[in-house]
């Protein structure tokens, strides 16, 4: 299911659906589908969107991204942790943060944790090696930017930032060149 879901998110695939989108609203609920899974490790998770933002991009996998950011913020803190995940318009510039409390990424080891199958974590926590891959995938079909960094809980801080709203955001299969 990731596979097909990374293929659909490549830049350049054709789009399937592109709406307005409310990001605090699109987080969200990506936050309430992962309740369960952070109760179930005592997890704290907080979110901070109380304006709407808007941007223009594909509901579906935009929710993908938020998911799968949340999902891995709670797997790789430990149990009873703190998670959160902000919501802004900094600037005019729509922004998605998510700060865990995990073991945090290493700054040489950053640009790794998004290749395809590249599990980083130490332990015992499943995955696929896929959920970065996908985020990356899904910000560049948006003209969005992902960037890791230090977070103040402790672990890793995950911010994306897409392009101001208005601006052409969403990659669009390109016609290839015809010869005269």
């Amino acid at each position: 299911e990731q596979l097909l879901t990374l293929a659909r998110s490549e830049p350049g695939a054709p789009a399937v659906h592109v709406d307005d989108v409310d990001l605090s609203e699109l987080v969200r609920r990506a936050v309430a589908q992962t309740v369960p899974f952070a109760h179930s490790r005592n997890t704290t998770l907080e979110l901070f969107a109380d304006a709407p933002v808007r941007l223009r991009g594909e509901p579906d996998a935009l929710a993908v991204l938020a998911r799968n950011l949340a999902d891995n913020a709670v797997r790789y803190s430990p149990h009873g942790a703190r998670v959160e995940l902000r919501v802004s318009n900094d600037d005019g510039v729509p922004t998605l943060q998510v700060n865990d409390a995990g073991p945090g990424i290493a700054a040489q080891d950053r640009e790794r944790v998004f290749d395809r199958f590249y599990r980083h974590a130490a332990g015992s926590e499943s995955g696929s090696g896929l959920g970065l891959a996908i985020v990356r995938s899904v910000a560049a079909r948006h003209g969005a930017s992902v960037e890791l960094g230090d977070s103040a809980l402790g672990g890793l801080r995950v911010s994306v930032r897409f392009p101001k709203p208005g601006a052409a955001n969403l990659s669009t299969p390109q016609a290839p060149a015809v010869p005269a």
